[in-house]
């Protein structure tokens, strides 16, 4: 007895063979199509793969990804471990990385927590870009854990680490913080550092970033501890937070922005206070700043050239390219990027 599969057949039953059947293609193509795997030759012509994708559709067919992943060694989609969604730097290069992977048929998956490692043991990914390896316990040996244990590819941001079988993006931003204390100093008396509430041990004290500026500070004779100013974390808090800050009684007059995001809620705050830029308040950002977030003129920071385009043909190329290759080592130097928010130099 034949049951119709557009009808009676329950949708868990519907095969792999069932689909190219309905396409009228190969078993093979029909996984080459439906495993994420759509941008080789062997998946046939643009015709072909509709056919296949409509077949699907029309049959509700569901594929099992982990099973896919553990065939074909691919699980058709990137992941980027941001650990946050407040930082316009990682919105940007999800943008970025989307629009590299699409073509390819890659998806791409934002992971906004620290538990990156835990994800991605259990997760089936083509690649993978972890950013927090060097601010959490244990993390370079995570790192070499899940290549090990994982087929992912996997792309480290880690100014401490050298590939070993995975990618590694050394970009230390701890000497653009001391450029940027000493270019807001040689103007001003006393800068001030805007930085989130970190939870972590230690907190915000402890993070390189800090003791960067607490350094860069102490060098200069200052009391560094009284000169961090820490705001709770996320966009709105941190604007909040600054407004408050901006129109109190102990006002600074100079800034450096741990983080882009940190540097937009200043700028906003800034605005709504009536103050003058940079004539009243002269700030620079740590890190890269997309142009869409600048909502009052452009931020001065300090960061990457073509950071957000570099970083997604890395993570493509990764995903793409699964042979068997050693790591490569990309190295993104930091550079001062001018704009309204400091003033010309001398």
């Amino acid at each position: 007895m034949t049951h119709d599969l557009r009808g009676s057949r329950p949708r868990a039953a519907v095969t792999l063979a069932d689909v190219a059947r309905e396409a009228g293609v190969s078993l093979a193509t029909a996984s080459f199509v439906l495993s994420g795997r759509g941008g080789a030759r062997s998946a046939g012509s643009a015709a072909t793969k509709a056919k296949v994708r409509a077949a699907a559709e029309e049959l509700g067919y569901v594929p099992n990804r982990h099973a896919q992943a553990m065939r074909t060694g691919r699980g058709g989609g990137i992941v980027l471990a941001l650990g946050t969604l407040d930082d316009p730097w990682g919105v940007q290069l999800a943008h970025r990385v989307r629009a590299q992977a699409l073509p390819h048929e890659l998806s791409t998956l934002v992971l906004a927590d620290e538990r990156w490692y835990e994800y991605l043991l259990g997760a089936s990914a083509d690649a993978a870009l972890v950013t927090s390896i060097d601010f959490v316990p244990d993390g370079p040996a995570q790192v070499r854990r899940l290549a090990d244990a994982t087929q992912t590819g996997l792309v480290a941001f880690s100014a401490q680490m050298e590939p070993e079988g995975f990618d590694v993006v050394s970009s230390s931003p701890l000497p653009a913080i001391g450029a940027a204390y000493a270019r807001l100093r040689a103007r001003h008396a006393r800068v001030q550092l805007l930085a989130p509430e970190i939870d972590r041990p230690g907190g915000t004290l402890a993070h390189p970033r800090t003791r960067a500026f607490l350094a860069a500070a102490e060098a200069h004779g200052e009391d560094a501890g009284a000169l961090v100013h820490v705001t709770p974390e996320g966009s709105h808090e941190t604007y909040q937070a600054a407004l408050e800050w901006i129109t109190g009684p102990d006002r600074p007059t100079a800034v450096v922005c741990f983080t882009g995001y940190q540097a937009v809620a200043l700028q906003i705050a800034a605005e709504r206070a009536g103050l003058s830029v940079p004539d009243d308040l002269e700030f620079a950002a740590i890190g890269d700043i997309p142009a869409t977030s600048e909502f009052f003129g452009p931020i001065s920071y300090y960061g990457v050239e073509g950071v957000f385009e570099r970083l997604a043909g890395i993570l493509v190329d990764r995903a793409v390219d699964r042979t068997d290759r050693p790591g490569r080592k990309h190295v993104f130097d930091w550079t001062f990027f001018p704009g309204a928010t400091t003033a010309e130099d001398v």
